[in-house]
């Protein structure tokens, strides 16, 4: 079965990250969903990652990871 290709804005990243669902993780991991974004999305999701007011909800492990699926 072919993966679905899907791209994600800022904001669901945002709520991804702070809700804390694995749903979205499996799915990328079992190969069934790849995303897809551009270098501006990137861009501009690392910038509002940085923000104060996002820091209490995840660190910076967790934005590793999250990059680290980017990658694959």
């Amino acid at each position: 079965m072919k993966a679905s290709r899907v791209i994600l804005d800022t904001n669901l990243w945002m709520s991804y990250l702070i809700s804390g669902n694995k749903e979205l993780d499996q799915l990328i991991i079992e190969g069934k969903l790849r995303l897809i974004f551009s270098h501006e999305l990137l861009d501009e999701f690392l910038a509002v990652i940085q923000r104060p007011k996002f820091q209490k909800y995840f660190g910076a492990e967790q934005i590793r990871l999250l990059l680290s699926l980017f990658d694959q």
